[in-house]
């Protein structure tokens, strides 16, 4: 059996798909060839030993042209799998134009229609109580897969590479305890509406003076890491800027815990095992909190909130009130949060 699985956006979406990766290669005789769109999603699935073959291939760089003619260049295959969440009608036409026998998927209950997830033909529907690693493994009983037992999560690190993590750790940081912070979160669609202030991130950390902080980003976080480097009180932050990311996963391996909005950086130190405390403003956490990973999720309870669902329409706040739900976050929840993981 050949199964194809086609690319998601973001490093967060994609390591939620290691759990049902892993249980399809250890349940069924199949080969499993795994398309990624980002370099960084195929640094995330690099060395993964339940994937045959992985293809990094940049739709978005490469236009239509070149791109038809890339799809219909693969093999044929049984199965194409657009794992959860792939609301968007790109990924269900480049399903369709693969032409395998049985498109898997789910069905959305909002802009289901429009975004044409009619053009698969197995589809379970969504079910907004459950994670989206569990809506990942639902999908595979298309494949005639049952299972109860969810692994967790993984990024495969070849020794070499954790050795070089602790080396940088090592050398940067003379304090015990060590903790990572991601002040980001994707761009894409009005996500940096998902982001903690700044200043409240520089007040946790100058109330902490014996944890010595690694803030990792690339430019998209310039503006907020800058602000929290240059208000630092206790000569306690280290930035670590614009590195691959394996080389961030091999540096946040050994730290002791870690701090995060709602991003892929969240889900990469859950794959790593590393304690997160997961700031969540309006997406659910119920659907993307960090998975089988001691964590905390700091967030507050607001009668319309989560309001974010899965559909290609920008992030924005229903409520009128501004994101108050992450706005209102004070510094002493997520400082407890932190002590009760140390």
């Amino acid at each position: 059996m050949k199964v194809l699985i086609l690319p998601l956006y973001g490093i967060g979406d994609t390591l939620m798909t290691t759990p049902a990766i892993e249980v399809m290669k250890n349940s069924i005789e199949c080969k499993i060839v795994n398309i990624c769109m980002f370099h960084s999603t195929y640094e995330i699935l690099k060395n993964n030993p339940f994937i045959d073959e992985l293809i990094y291939f940049p739709f978005l760089e490469k236009g239509m042209i070149k791109s038809l003619k890339f799809i219909f260049s693969l093999e044929k295959f049984d199965y194409s799998i657009n794992f959860y969440p792939s609301n968007r009608k790109h990924y269900n036409i480049l399903s369709f134009l693969i032409g395998s026998k049985y498109r898997v998927g789910h069905r959305y209950i909002k802009r289901d229609f429009m975004e044409l997830n009619f053009l698969k033909n197995k589809t379970l529907k969504e079910d907004i109580n459950l994670h989206n690693v569990e809506e990942n493994l639902r999908l595979l009983s298309f494949l005639g897969i049952k299972t109860d037992e969810a692994p967790k999560m993984k990024i495969y690190l070849d020794e070499e590479e954790i050795s070089h993590g602790q080396r940088m750790v090592k050398s940067m940081s003379k304090r015990d305890l060590k903790v990572g912070i991601h002040t980001g979160t994707s761009s894409f669609k009005g996500h940096k509406k998902r982001r903690w202030q700044k200043e409240k991130f520089s007040e946790l950390i100058n109330i902490m003076p014996d944890i010595d902080f690694f803030l990792f980003g690339t430019e998209e976080e310039k503006q907020e890491n800058d602000f929290i480097f240059n208000n630092a009180k206790h000569n306690n932050v280290i930035v670590i800027n614009n590195k691959p990311i394996r080389e961030v996963a091999s540096i946040i391996t050994h730290l002791n815990a870690f701090i995060s909005n709602d991003s892929g950086l969240m889900h990469l130190a859950s794959a790593l095992g590393v304690p997160t405390v997961a700031i969540f403003g309006p997406t659910n956490p119920l659907w993307v909190k960090p998975w089988k990973v001691k964590h905390r999720v700091v967030r507050i309870e607001l009668p319309c909130s989560p309001c974010f669902y899965y559909s290609p329409e920008p992030l924005k706040c229903v409520s009128g009130l501004d994101f108050k739900c992450l706005k209102d976050i004070d510094v002493f929840s997520v400082k407890d949060a932190l002590e009760s993981l140390l």
